[in-house]
């Protein structure tokens, strides 16, 4: 990703995907590679967002849909 408002914009997208249901991560790579183009930018963003608390494992379960977590929200909120 080449900066700031780039990053920022595709977060905010995964964030409202994950905000209308819970998604698995290989939908929402499907997802964000149309929107993008690249696989790894996901996967560094998606990392980003689980290590700051913003999206979640709905369950323990290896296969687990992710979801929106309160912090999520108010981030999404404040990117609008």
């Amino acid at each position: 990703m080449k900066n700031l408002e780039e990053r920022l914009r595709y977060a905010k997208m995964i964030l409202r995907e994950v905000s209308r249901e819970p998604l698995s991560r290989t939908e929402l790579c499907k997802r964000f590679v149309r929107a993008s183009g690249s696989p790894a930018s996901f996967d560094g963003l998606m990392r980003f967002l689980v290590r700051n608390g913003f999206v979640e494992k709905a369950s323990s379960e290896h296969r687990a849909p992710y979801r929106l977590t309160d912090r999520g929200r108010r981030f999404l909120e404040g990117l609008q």
